[in-house]
């Protein structure tokens, strides 16, 4: 499978601005990193623009039509991440009380949110990233735009390791992004050390940069520290081992056009299989009756031929019973009217 990421690594200031379906979207291009992936391996990776990224796979990694799935990785900060327990006992009753429950998490109108969940299952916590509505059909616009066909569509944090006992920190300029236990949030980079002692957890894994030896210096001394100073080839290994909530639900819901053809073949495969077996079964239900009916007309003409022929043994076989009446049709010398005005009465009634 072939798996394209491509992460904005840097916004376009005007996009603060474009909030708003409709908006200059077209007008809009970010600083892109991209990584081309092909069974679990990175095959090559670059960077570009909006406007220049899909071109850029086709000169470096060959035909694009041989990558299966897009995915867009967008900045943490636009992207809010929380877990919550949602009362129902049905998937549909809890999915109607979500925004509910995560009303009181968001200062903003929930409304304006969009609110993409992760699996329900009843009495379970659900993991949900929001966003606002209106940078959400802006991101939408701008894929539109520059013909980038993604399917899915996470931020930073989503791709952050799960593990209970990991804490996942990515660095951007004076701004850092904090995931610990499927939650996010970010602060100045100066209050990275008073977050960190908040949270209880045996491995850091800070993606994007390196830590200072201050910082170092302030955390616990038997903790695991893991730098990633990459952190788009980061996110493309990330991507490929696990299964983000993908922010394409509800009205934004994009369709794999490849899968969607793959899918069409695949269904008229099952469809030529299930008539291959109903003219298989019909064969079989029409051999089956032929034979019936062989067996009732190899009874009759048994019973006839007792009855003609009563002095004789009962003949087992119909290859047994066809030589009897072939031998009795043969006409001797001297008896060849007897044999032919015999012939008539002994073929009507066998039906040989």
């Amino acid at each position: 499978m072939s798996t394209l990421l491509i992460h904005v690594s840097g916004i376009n200031s005007t996009l603060d601005n474009a909030g708003q379906p409709g908006a200059t979207a077209k007008q809009l291009d970010h600083s892109l990193q991209w990584v081309l992936t092909r069974k679990d391996r990175t095959v090559v990776y670059g960077e570009a623009s909006g406007h220049s990224v899909m071109e850029n796979v086709e000169v470096q990694a060959g035909d694009t039509s041989r990558v299966e799935s897009i995915v867009l990785v967008i900045p943490s900060e636009q992207v809010l991440m929380l877990t919550c327990k949602v009362p129902g006992r049905s998937i549909g009753q809890i999915r109607q009380a979500l925004p509910y429950a995560l009303e009181e998490f968001v200062a903003a109108d929930i409304e304006s949110v969009h609110i993409a969940a992760g699996p329900i299952k009843s009495g379970q916590p659900i993991n949900c990233a929001l966003i606002d509505d209106g940078l959400m059909a802006t991101w939408k616009s701008w894929l539109t735009n520059h013909q980038i066909e993604a399917e899915v569509m996470v931020c930073q944090a989503q791709l952050a390791s799960a593990a209970i006992n990991d804490c996942t920190v990515f660095a951007s300029e004076d701004l850092i992004t904090v995931v610990h236990n499927q939650t996010s949030a970010t602060f100045e980079r100066e209050e990275l050390i008073g977050v960190l002692e908040s949270f209880s957890f045996e491995r850091l894994i800070f993606v994007g940069g390196t830590l200072t030896q201050l910082e170092k210096s302030q955390l616990d001394g038997t903790l695991q520290i893991d730098e990633r100073l990459d952190e788009t080839l980061y996110l493309a290994e990330r991507a490929v081992e696990t299964k983000p909530i993908n922010l394409f639900q509800g009205k934004y819901t994009v369709e794999n056009t490849k899968r969607g053809l793959q899918s069409h073949y695949s269904r008229l495969g099952k469809l030529a299989a299930v008539w291959m077996l109903v003219y298989i079964a019909g064969l079989g239900a029409q051999g089956g009756w032929m034979s019936y009916q062989a067996d009732q007309l190899a009874e009759e003409s048994r019973s006839n031929y007792t009855e003609m022929f009563p002095q004789d043994s009962v003949p087992i076989t119909a290859t047994q019973l066809r030589r009897r009446f072939e031998s009795k049709l043969k006409v001797r010398p001297g008896s060849e009217d007897l044999q032919i005005s015999q012939f008539v009465p002994l073929l009507s009634g066998t039906g040989f």
